[in-house]
């Protein structure tokens, strides 16, 4: 019989609800614990937290060119996800941001490299912030997700209920020494984004799901949000009003720290990086947040590439952390693995291999970036 490679959260002794219905047929089934909640009686709030100890493994991407999944862009003769419609559909800043960071909502036709015969694609052109590439650091976190709404509203995005808690202290491969402070959860304005009121819990993210870059595979997230907040750089506030995003979600970091494509998830854990079944991201994107609306802004990092410029977006990993309050059960044996939004098995593979990736560090073990160009 065939392993069943999914995860379940659990939140023992309370009442649960089922977290996706409908066509929805998740990798990773979850039984939601709600609290009651003194700010809204329609919607009790989530509310969980995450935490890593100094000491554990954490891991700073590097930028490098990502595989391209068939699944989530197609082929040459069938391209999907180019993210042009939402660059059409957007106006102002939103419009403008998006014309220059398409890869927020799609991958441009002019992005993505072929195999030699042109029937399938191999890896991005440039490099990303969803790279194979990394260097071990050092870090703590500590985070509460609160959900008090499920849902985005019309308007001014920082009118949410919903609220995080947050100690993020990391260092870049240089030794920099870095601290993230969310002023503000709020809701970006990026069409077809659902953010859920800036914290959703129990969702998917990326891939194919519209939320977030799909530079990302389709992951499930038990949570995540959206903030602004600062970027502080060995003591010193080197950005603010910075959008800030943080993720607990299943492991897609293969044994190797691959970045998994969609048909290759969910992973084993013994395919999975140390054998963990989550993990929890933070990505700083090159976008800052003005009256006006939000707009490109390359985060001033401290951490100097190849190319002799600064690493313009910070992506670092928690890799060793908990979930306090819930248990993340192995995966048992007998079902198969579906695809979120298709209630379809998902495809064992296909998919076409990258011809053109970074190059490999042979002291490390790891990938150093190859060309200067970078998303953001």
């Amino acid at each position: 019989m065939a392993p069943d490679r999914r995860t379940v959260l659990k939140a023992g002794g309370i009442a649960a609800l089922g977290a996706l219905g409908g066509k929805y047929v998740p990798d990773v089934p979850v039984n939601v614990a709600r609290a009651q909640s003194d700010v809204s009686t329609e919607y009790p709030e989530i509310r969980f937290a995450v935490h890593q100890d100094p000491g554990q493994a954490v891991n700073w991407v590097l930028p490098a060119k990502r595989r391209i999944d068939e699944f989530v862009f197609g082929t040459p003769d069938e391209p999907i996800n180019t993210g042009q419609h939402w660059v059409n559909v957007a106006d102002g800043p939103v419009a403008d941001l998006l014309g220059e960071q398409t890869y927020q909502v799609g991958l441009p036709l002019d992005k993505r490299r072929t195999t030699e015969d042109g029937s399938a694609y191999t890896v991005t052109t440039f490099n990303t912030f969803a790279s194979p590439s990394r260097r071990e650091v050092s870090g703590e976190l500590d985070l509460t997700y609160v959900d008090r709404r499920p849902w985005d509203e019309p308007g001014a995005g920082t009118d949410t209920p919903d609220t995080v808690e947050l100690t993020a202290e990391f260092t870049d491969p240089a030794d920099n020494q870095y601290r993230l402070e969310v002023g503000q959860v709020f809701q970006p304005p990026i069409p077809p984004w659902q953010t859920g009121g800036g914290v959703v819990t129990n969702s998917w993210l990326h891939g194919v799901t519209g939320t977030g870059s799909p530079l990302l595979p389709t992951e499930f997230a038990y949570g995540a949000f959206w903030g602004v907040g600062n970027v502080v750089v060995n003591g010193e506030v080197r950005n603010e009003r910075q959008v800030i995003h943080f993720m607990t979600t299943q492991m897609i970091r293969k044994s190797d720290y691959t970045l998994a494509i969609d048909p290759e998830l969910p992973l084993s854990p013994d395919e999975a990086y140390l054998g963990n079944l989550h993990q929890t991201h933070a990505v700083v994107a090159p976008i800052r947040v003005t009256p006006d609306g939000p707009v490109p802004s390359p985060v001033e990092t401290a951490f100097e590439l190849p190319n002799g410029n600064t690493q313009p977006f910070i992506h670092v990993m928690w890799d060793e952390e908990t979930i306090d309050g819930y248990t993340v059960v192995e995966p048992e044996e007998g079902a198969e693995t579906a695809t979120p939004g298709t209630g379809t098995t998902a495809p064992g593979d296909g998919t076409a291999t990258a011809t053109e990736t970074a190059s490999t560090d042979a002291a490390t073990g790891t990938e150093t970036p190859t060309e200067t160009e970078t998303d953001g």
